[in-house]
């Protein structure tokens, strides 16, 4: 079995208002983007994923990985990691390719990714992730509605210039709600940005000091509290904080990253996103947590619907011990636009999502809606590429390069 066809599509879909995530304070998103890939192959499988984007920014990625790529062995995860790898030189960190390899070698053999990775078959705890900069008032109802609709935790946002506002929103909230209510906290310092308003990074010693200020208020975890680097930095703070745990690693590079934090000690609960970190990557972290008592795993799904789908599958090889992150913020960043893609939105029923029984990845794409809200900026087949190699190289050099490659197949 060989790749024969890449394909990449700009997916655009519009809020139906504005929504100003806490990660980039003051910035209004008005859109859901994201990149689509499907990967075809000679023996009729596709596979499919996908990578949030901000914009067109992704125009010639098309053009710089199809090469690596076509004619590969899409069941051969390892080489197909290193060809990614290696159309990362020149600083295109694209992983969340992988999940494409991974649908087709599950489909090949009939059978859900989750299951080809050794995944539990049971029903995923979820917790509502709000994505906005905590408002007491407004928070506190989202709180109660998850509390009454059987969501296992709330996570909350702050981003504010003061230390003491950002510890006066959460203690406000926590005094409106049940205290026992299951809550974290995202402080959005790992990959801080500043294009709009430039409130200052946290230092170990503002994070200490909000851990102190919040501990009445009982907050289980808090997420990204330290720039994603800060490796024993984390670690003092993870050993300085009693009961609330530390949590980060999202959008890490990787495993070379992971494993310093691992290292140090850096955190209790890690969050590798597979369609940012990459699944061959994310595997072994999740073996890491696995096999240590203190540790948890449960990713990040702040991209899209299909990036919240695939984290599903990955989610099956944890512990179930922290439940899954369900990105809602009401009134703009919903599931019905989060999952403009898929056939129907993805909603958890009593708390719970169900894995995908089908084989593969099994993503619902509706490619009607495809084609409503992308826009296929490349395509390219083996004989594209050999065309494009004749043209650029000339038919001598390209005939060298098929017999060398050919050699290297044999």
């Amino acid at each position: 079995m060989k790749i024969t066809k890449v394909e990449l599509w700009h997916i655009n879909i519009p809020l139906k208002k504005p929504f100003y995530p806490a990660w980039i304070p003051g910035y209004p998103q008005t859109h859901n983007r994201f990149t689509l890939l499907r990967l075809s192959t000679d023996d009729g499988f596709t596979g499919l994923a996908a990578g949030v984007a901000f914009g067109d920014e992704r125009g010639g990625l098309g053009g710089l990985l199809a090469p690596y790529l076509l004619g590969l062995d899409p069941t051969d995860i390892e080489l197909g990691h290193q060809r990614i790898i290696e159309g990362s030189f020149l600083g295109w960190r694209n992983f969340w390719m992988e999940a494409a390899f991974y649908d087709i070698q599950a489909q090949m053999q009939g059978i859900p990714v989750w299951k080809l990775l050794g995944g539990q078959n049971k029903s995923i705890p979820v917790y509502w992730s709000t994505g906005e900069v905590c408002r007491p008032k407004d928070h506190s109802e989202i709180i109660k509605t998850a509390h009454e609709e059987g969501y296992h935790a709330v996570k909350l946002r702050i981003h504010a210039k003061t230390l003491q506002e950002d510890v006066n929103v959460i203690n406000q909230t926590r005094l409106l709600v049940n205290p026992s209510i299951r809550l974290g906290v995202d402080a959005n310092q790992g990959w801080r940005v500043t294009i709009v308003e430039r409130t200052p990074a946290w230092s170990l010693q503002r994070a200490k000091d909000f851990i102190d200020q919040v501990e009445k208020s009982n907050i289980e975890w808090l997420e990204e509290p330290l720039e994603m680097h800060m490796y024993e930095e984390l670690a003092e703070l993870r050993h300085f904080s009693k009961k609330t745990k530390i949590a980060g690693a999202e959008l890490n590079a990787g495993w070379h990253e992971a494993r310093m934090f691992l290292h140090f000690g850096s955190y209790d609960l890690y969050q590798p996103d597979c369609t940012v970190f990459g699944i061959f990557d994310t595997l072994k972290v999740i073996n890491a947590c696995n096999n240590d008592p203190q540790l948890s795993y449960s990713p990040h799904t702040w991209t899209n619907g299909v990036g919240q789908w695939i984290n599903m599958h990955l989610f099956a090889l944890s512990d179930y011990t922290h439940p899954l992150e369900f990105p809602y913020e009401p009134g703009s960043w919903e599931p019905r636009y989060r999952d403009g893609i898929l056939t129907e939105p993805i909603m958890p029923n009593d708390g719970f999502l169900e894995l995908p029984d089908g084989p593969g990845l099994a993503i619902p794409i509706d490619w009607e809606k495809v084609k409503k809200f992308g826009r296929k900026f490349f395509s390219m087949t083996e004989g594209d590429l050999t065309k494009k190699v004749i043209k650029e190289k000339g038919i001598f050099t390209a005939l060298k390069l098929k017999k060398r490659k050919d050699q290297e197949k044999a």
